[in-house]
């Protein structure tokens, strides 16, 4: 199993959270399917929930 992305102090990242911000692209652990910024209440293309995304990396990033 891979290691989940954290903060710098071990918690895992709020996509919710308030302020500046990178883009984030998220990644449907079910499926595949990708998307950039808001984390989406649950996949468009299988209907997985938004716990079923893990962060992934932006390209050229």
């Amino acid at each position: 199993m891979s290691e989940e992305p954290r903060g710098a102090g071990g918690e895992k990242p709020n996509p919710e959270a308030q302020g500046e911000a990178d883009a984030i692209n998220w990644a449907c652990t079910n499926c595949g399917y990708r998307v950039e910024g808001k984390l989406p209440e649950k996949c468009p293309d299988c209907g997985a929930s938004r716990e079923d995304f893990d962060i992934v990396p932006v390209p050229g990033m």
